[in-house]
């Protein structure tokens, strides 16, 4: 049989053409539906898990520790690197500094520092200052950020949300990734003169920490 025998009358040409366009389409459609359907899903935004869901934080520390010593007047710029992975988020950053006077002749002459933070190359964060003494037990100062609104990292049951909506909601928008910096200023008090049986009180030693707390959030079905 050849060509022509096939398109010799009108019902051949038609069931010719059906033939054709089938060969044709049939694998386009198995080529393309998976990309569709992939969209659709994706596109769609699953929420994923919902019901009564456990909601529980898995948290890690990135930490920077020194220390200085400084006479009265003296400043000392401090800085800290924060990078954290894209699926990370970072809960707070605190800054503090401790200080103990512990050579000073008597009451009226302790020691005390001064903090200020610069953040100028961090968006949607606010520079803070603090002040404190270097005596009893809780001498110095410390100064925190929120990243994530309201994060406590302690485990809570949601019932009113799903996966998604819940990790929405904790998120930090992508704070705090940079240089953060900070300085401080030694008041060393001394007395007038010199105390007979007593050390002359020209400088402190300070500890410096900064601490950042990240976290992943972890979502089970109760």
């Amino acid at each position: 049989m050849d060509f022509q025998d096939l398109v010799d009358t009108p019902r051949k040409v038609k069931t010719l053409a059906g033939t054709v366009a089938f060969l044709v389409l049939f694998p386009v459609y198995f080529t393309v539906m998976p990309s569709l359907i992939g969209e659709e899903i994706v596109g769609g935004g699953s929420s994923g898990l919902t019901g009564t869901l456990i909601v529980s934080f898995e948290e890690s520390e990135i930490s920077l520790a020194e220390s200085v010593v400084l006479g009265d007047g003296e400043t000392h710029d401090t800085f800290f690197e924060l990078m954290a992975e894209s699926d990370v988020n970072v809960g707070y950053v605190e800054f503090a500094v401790w200080c103990f006077d512990n050579d000073d002749p008597g009451p009226g002459f302790t020691d005390s520092v001064e903090g200020t933070s610069d953040l100028d190359g961090l968006d949607g964060l606010e520079d803070k200052s603090a002040d404190g003494p270097c005596s009893g037990g809780n001498s110095g100062i410390t100064m925190r950020w929120d990243l994530t609104e309201n994060y406590t990292g302690a485990e809570y049951t949601e019932e009113e949300q799903s996966e998604s909506e819940i990790r929405d909601r904790w998120t930090d928008g992508g704070l705090g990734r940079g240089t953060w910096a900070a300085t401080i200023t030694a008041d060393i008090s001394s007395p007038p003169a010199p105390v007979v049986g007593q050390i002359i009180d020209s400088d402190e030693e300070f500890d410096i920490t900064w601490t950042a707390v990240t976290y992943t959030v972890i979502i089970e079905s109760a």
